[in-house]
């Protein structure tokens, strides 16, 4: 059952019932659940699920299915992509004469296709302007790696740059909707599973028939043969089988809060001049972000990087060479070594959390984080001629005067900074609720029970 994914369902739908020949790219991270929605809205499409196996090998099996659709027989030998392709012609074009209605073809894991036969996308290409282009057909490429699937199905220097009539970056599910899978929780403990979980729906599902965050991260991460006590390890590794250690390292550098490019270098113990090449491809896969201070015009300051994926950031923290505990089954003994930080890692999900409501909410048009060399604003946005400023805190404490005071004073550097003039509204959002304030003119006082009560 799909949970969630509204919007995107409404948009293959529609892509889906279109008149004309859609040609559509889908990609997103490993296990945010690409093909398990394609299957539930197509179920009856042809899905051709790629690997690194050679030409002949993958000719054959793909077309297994095309040939018992057709009524043809198994024997019959399928060795060449453009063999292949007349099949698929075939397929559609009997179906059109059956007035059986358009066909949808899901070529997934679509990266490792011309990763091994580099004349495939001319291929495709060829076919796709002389054939499938006037056929009543839905072809969806999908795909794992992000940057490679950006490389040869969206980039300018692409064969089939120009024929996609659309893409969808697929994102983790947000925290409003990840909820609805965690039902037996309190709203810290669902806060504190998407920090572990990141909106990843398979994730999601291993803490489902969990009664709280901890046990959820006893039975399902902190125990022998769980696989999220190492799939962080295989995520990377299959991303770069070449040199995994360097970039290990420098993950292990970005999740324990070295976010400044020299602070990297020296606690991955990755020489500086070299650091710059690591991180461009740790952001082309997406499994770093760079950020710079909230700025109207471009910002100058150097920016700081982050591990945005939840789950990594937390398997990098605290699972990356410790899992000898697990297999030890010394998990109870390793979630109260680590139980003291635990509220630091929730506490860059929590600003998460914050943000995607106040996206919700106000719909800004600009909005990030703002930093100098001596304050922090954990949010910031500018929602037409209003800025609002944000501070978010996941401590035991309640909040109250003496931080509404510090977010003013900060406000105003803020400001200063930017330059424009603006109405200002503030935002607190606590995990223990508030002492000594009270909400209005322009004040906002949001407890986790209201941040999920209005989302």
């Amino acid at each position: 059952m799909l949970i969630g994914r509204e919007r995107e369902s409404r948009y293959f739908k529609k892509k889906a019932a279109s008149e004309r020949a859609e040609l559509l790219v889908l990609y997103g991270r490993r296990r945010v659940g690409k093909t398990f929605l394609l299957s539930n809205l197509f179920p009856e499409a042809l899905f051709f699920s790629a690997d690194l196996s050679d030409v002949h090998l993958q000719t054959a099996r793909f077309s297994e299915e095309v040939k018992r659709r057709l009524g043809l027989p198994a024997t019959l030998a399928v060795v060449t992509w453009d063999e292949l392709f007349a099949l698929v012609e075939n397929l559609v074009r009997s179906r059109t004469l059956q007035g059986g209605g358009r066909f949808v073809f899901v070529w997934d894991e679509f990266q490792y296709l011309p990763e091994r036969d580099p004349a495939f996308l001319s291929i495709f290409q060829r076919w796709w302007d002389s054939t499938f282009s006037a056929l009543p057909v839905t072809m969806i490429l999908c795909g794992s790696f992000i940057g490679m699937m950006e490389r040869i199905a969206l980039s300018s220097g692409s064969p089939l740059y120009g024929r996609r009539t659309g893409q969808y970056f697929l994102q983790p599910l947000p925290f409003a909707e990840s909820s609805r899978f965690l039902p037996s929780m309190s709203v810290t403990d669902r806060i504190s599973t998407y920090s572990v979980t990141g909106g990843i729906p398979l994730y999601l599902n291993q803490f489902a028939s969990a009664s709280s965050f901890r046990q959820g991260l006893l039975d399902r991460v902190f125990s022998p043969g769980e696989f999220l006590a190492e799939e962080g390890r295989f995520l990377v590794l299959e991303e770069f089988k070449r040199d995994p250690s360097t970039y290990f390292a420098i993950l292990q550098a970005v999740a324990a809060g070295r976010t400044r490019p020299s602070e990297v270098a020296t606690v991955a113990g990755v020489p500086y001049n070299s650091l710059g090449t690591y991180l461009a491809s740790l952001l082309e896969m997406n499994l770093v972000v760079k950020e710079y201070p909230f700025a109207l015009k471009k910002p100058k300051k150097t920016p700081l990087y982050f591990i945005d994926d939840d789950y990594l950031r937390f398997y990098f923290r605290y699972l990356h060479g410790r899992l000898d505990m697990i297999y030890r089954e010394r998990g109870e003994e390793m979630l109260e070594m680590i139980a003291p930080s635990l509220p630091m890692h929730v506490s860059p999900t929590f600003e998460k959390i914050c943000r995607q409501a106040l996206e919700a909410w106000r719909s800004p048009q600009s909005i990030g984080r703002w930093w100098d060399s001596e304050d922090e604003v954990d949010i910031v946005a500018v929602a037409e001629k209003t800025l609002l400023t944000c501070e978010c805190k996941w401590t035991g404490s309640p909040m109250g005067r003496r931080e509404l005071a510090e977010l003013q004073r900060r406000t105003g550097k803020v400001l200063r900074a930017l330059g424009g003039d603006f109405e200002t509204e503030h935002y607190l959002f606590s995990k223990s609720s508030f002492k000594g304030l009270e909400e209005g003119n322009g004040l906002h006082l949001i407890d986790p029970e209201r941040l999920e009560q209005e989302d």
